[in-house]
């Protein structure tokens, strides 16, 4: 059996031609899960959705079987941001994420925190939470995943004390969790690469947030070393994580029910290849 068997393979695909394409796409490369943008990742607004899209779009998900859907907010979005006005506009912008995912039926909605610009990461940590708290509600159906950041400039959230201690002042805890970036991770000087090193990096994961929140894995290389704090992704096997590092993730049992979507930089035209290197490292997992 190929590794990509066992795990909740998936990848980031386009929308173009219709939302519900992206179904196809995700389909044409066995994936059993998928992560899209709902709206142009770069503007603040959107189109409504259009109610036959969204008819086509949830019939192909159950058509195809794929579970722990994922859609990725805006790059826009600072929810760390101490400026009022730009916070008011956040959190229209992120109040109208939730509802499309929700529209659609995605599973999880993935957002980069923030930055702390014009602030201490302390207040931006706190302003994250607080912003949360303001446009989660009780009967949303996706949960949402801090995506851990690599660091660069005046993010925050490359740490787990930092993404542990937004989620201490969220409300709604059934609906709050994280998707680790393992070139963000490696970015951000965590060694996932030796056995060692892996095993710490879940334990500390493990104790200071907790396994169970978990909920998704963007599976990237990284084409910059350790500890660079650059977000830069890289195919599967031709990074400084390399295939070892990927070894890690796809061969703990632990990690079998969690959503893996590749987001590497040839995108759709490379998935196959980054499907072939994880299927060449073998073994039975730990």
């Amino acid at each position: 059996m190929k590794i990509t068997d066992e795990i909740k393979i998936g990848g980031h695909v386009s929308t173009s031609g219709g939302i519900y394409m992206a179904t196809e796409r995700a389909s044409k490369f066995a994936f059993k899960t998928f992560q899209i943008f709902s709206k142009n990742q770069m503007q603040w607004k959107a189109k409504p959705l259009d109610a036959e899209d969204v008819k086509k779009f949830r019939k192909a998900v159950e058509y195809f079987g794929f579970s722990g859907t994922m859609v990725h907010a805006s790059y826009l979005l600072n929810m760390g941001t101490p400026d009022l006005d730009l916070r008011k506009k956040v959190l229209d912008a992120f109040s109208l994420e939730i509802e499309r995912a929700d529209i659609l039926g995605l599973d999880f909605l993935t957002f980069h925190p923030g930055s702390a610009s014009g602030t201490t990461k302390e207040n931006a940590l706190r302003n994250i939470a607080e912003n949360l708290n303001t446009v989660m509600r009780d009967n949303q159906h996706c949960t949402i995943l801090l995506e851990n950041a690599a660091g660069q400039g005046n993010t925050v959230g490359d740490d787990f004390h930092q993404l542990a201690s937004i989620i201490d002042d969220i409300q709604i805890k059934d609906r709050i969790g994280i998707c680790l970036d393992t070139c963000h991770t490696w970015a951000a000087g965590y060694d996932i690469v030796s056995p060692e090193g892996y095993a710490e990096t879940i334990d500390e994961f493990a104790s200071l947030i907790g396994l169970e929140r978990l909920k998704g894995i963007h599976l990237n290389d990284s084409k910059k070393g350790r500890g660079s704090h650059l977000d830069r992704h890289e195919q599967i096997g031709l990074g400084t994580i390399g295939i070892s590092g990927i070894r890690n993730i796809v061969m703990d049992r632990r990690l079998r029910e969690v959503p893996m979507i590749l987001e590497t930089p040839l995108g759709e035209e490379g998935y196959q290849q980054d499907i072939d290197a994880i299927n060449s490292i073998g073994g039975n997992g730990h």
